[in-house]
């Protein structure tokens, strides 16, 4: 059950930028990563075929996530927690600091 997770160095990014940011989408990761869409997108459907991602659809673009499912998710959680401390403190907040959407105050424009 743990073969998806023991390939790559991307794979392992991809994984870490998942967990930081909660959901996200493959041309996101790529662009963040300056990797190959296809890269990204065969990695996170290997991991959504071994049971350790989920993906949906909202509109046009497949977000991917922690499949809630998956036997292993709270180790892996903690796995991923503690790599992230061994990360340096530049390259955590350029690629694993979760995005920060503002907020709505409800008024129309």
């Amino acid at each position: 059950m743990l073969e998806p997770l023991l390939e790559s160095e991307k794979k392992e990014k991809i994984l870490l930028y998942i967990y930081t940011h909660g959901e996200s989408y493959p041309s996101e990761i790529s662009k963040c990563f300056n990797f190959y869409i296809n890269t990204v997108q065969n990695q996170l459907l290997n991991l959504e075929k071994g049971g350790v991602l989920y993906s949906k659809l909202k509109g046009k673009v497949r977000l991917f996530g922690f499949n809630p499912r998956y036997a292993f998710k709270k180790e892996l959680e903690g796995l991923l927690e503690k790599t992230l401390k061994f990360i340096p403190l530049k390259e955590k907040q350029k690629y694993y600091r979760p995005r920060l959407r503002p907020r709505r105050t409800g008024k129309a424009f």
